[in-house]
């Protein structure tokens, strides 16, 4: 007899040689990362910088779109004033020294190589060389196909009067000091989505600071002839003096006796020099040992004048000098030591 037979019992079968595939793409654009350094790649992120030296921006962003989607990449920075809860005011009537705008645009991008701009600040901030780079595969997000992702670099040199900023005073990162320098990074693509509503990123606020700087560039050398008597005696014409500093200010001007060249004996007194210029007018003799303001507001140098609203220096051409001759006054050359302070609010 031919017989058949099944196997035993049989509840289980697996199979584990397939998966389940899903892909989730962002919409918005992400920024991954970023930092603000030096040239020697000091991170200076809640820092403080000096003028006049070349900084650099570094973004790194992904689109699941593709490179070619994204348009515009933005930094905007500006001085809070002393106020936290300030922003970026393109048209900021105190001037192009506390506000800046950095952008890289990709909309006329031949073979996905952007352009940087400088927007804002042209008169007191150089842009210096900018570049991008494709480094997709280093967002750990990245969707291979999907996503491109590139560093991105902005370089700039802020000008002398780039407003001075005391704080960051501590190494606490993020948006959290008064009288700094915030900054705003934002990302834009065509379908009109946004890297501050990204769900894992949201906004991009951080700050640095700005160390103080005071220079006086040139300061001419009055000279006046007159008679005895004279009674003022002027220089040859105004003089120029040439001053910066990225702060609220003061500067002033003292000088010593005029004392005869060859005869030492004879002297005259700096109590009969005068001096005007600036915010001081008309021309006002010397007491013979407190200073004269040329700018301060208050006339007595316990104030301090605004900082300058644009450009990276400030030329004061109406600097005036004079000299009340004495009757009888030794004939030959005198000289006299001018002593000019400009100094910087801490």
């Amino acid at each position: 007899m031919i017989g058949s037979a099944d196997p035993g019992d049989q509840g289980d079968s697996y199979y584990n040689a397939t998966t389940l595939n899903v892909t989730v793409l962002q919409l918005e654009p992400r920024i991954n990362w970023y930092d603000f350094q030096n040239s020697t790649a000091d991170s200076l992120l809640n820092e403080q910088i000096d003028v006049n030296q070349e900084y650099y921006f570094y973004i790194n962003i992904s689109s699941d779109q593709g490179w070619d989607d994204i348009e515009f990449a933005n930094i905007s920075c500006w001085h809070d004033l002393g106020d936290d809860t300030s922003s970026y005011n393109y048209n900021n009537t105190l001037g192009s020294n506390i506000n800046m705008k950095l952008q890289y645009e990709n909309t006329t991008a031949t073979g996905n190589v952007g352009t940087f701009r400088l927007l804002w600040n042209s008169t007191t901030v150089t842009l210096g060389s900018c570049s991008e780079a494709n480094v997709t595969g280093s967002d750990p997000g990245h969707s291979p196909g999907n996503t491109e992702t590139y560093n991105l670099t902005f370089a700039f040199t802020p000008g002398y009067q780039f407003r001075y900023a005391p704080d960051p005073i501590d190494d606490v990162p993020g948006f959290n000091d008064t009288w700094s320098w915030n900054f705003n990074i934002t990302c834009d693509d065509a379908s009109g989505y946004h890297s501050y509503d990204n769900p894992i990123v949201g906004e991009t606020i951080d700050e640095f600071g700005v160390y103080r700087y005071t220079e006086i560039i040139s300061a001419g050398w009055p000279t006046i002839t007159g008679n005895p008597g004279d009674s003022p005696a002027y220089n040859d014409s105004y003089i120029t003096i040439e001053t910066r500093s990225n702060g609220n200010y003061s500067f002033s001007a003292n000088v010593t006796n005029l004392t005869h060249k060859t005869q030492p004996s004879y002297f005259i007194q700096n109590t009969s020099i005068l001096t005007a210029g600036g915010e001081l007018s008309p021309l006002t003799l010397f007491s013979g040992t407190g200073p004269h303001y040329y700018y301060n507001n208050s006339g007595v140098g316990s104030l301090y004048t605004p900082a300058e609203k644009n450009y990276t220096s400030l030329s004061t051409t109406d600097i005036e000098w004079a000299v009340n001759i004495p009757m009888g006054q030794y004939p030959g050359d005198y000289n006299a030591s001018i002593y000019y302070r400009l100094q910087t609010q801490a």
